[in-house]
């Protein structure tokens, strides 16, 4: 039987896991300029890593979902603004990821 600690190291390493899968797929929503299908998978990375405590995390997003809002957002062109806000979010997961393979 695990321990409840156990269980929660189990649950938390899922979600770092699953982290990489979802910032490749958000980086292929920016591109093919899915902005709905990009809010979801934000949502669900911000909501996990309040889950986990990873506030830096949850910062970022809500900054980059907070810029996207505040955008005309289309299928035809890039917001200057909504791209520089979702690279620096990339950017933030990159690290993180990185940091957690030491």
């Amino acid at each position: 039987m695990f321990s409840t600690r156990e269980i929660q190291n189990r649950v938390q390493s899922g979600y770092i896991e699953r982290l990489g899968t979802r910032l490749r797929k958000m980086r292929k929503q920016l591109m093919d300029r899915d902005w709905i299908g990009l809010k979801t998978e934000a949502h669900h990375v911000a909501e996990g890593a309040q889950n986990f405590g990873y506030q830096n995390i949850s910062t970022e997003v809500e900054k980059a979902m907070s810029v996207l809002s505040q955008r005309q957002l289309t299928r035809t062109a890039i917001d200057p603004e909504a791209k520089s806000a979702l690279e620096n979010l990339f950017q933030q997961l990159d690290r993180f990821l990185t940091e957690q393979q030491k």
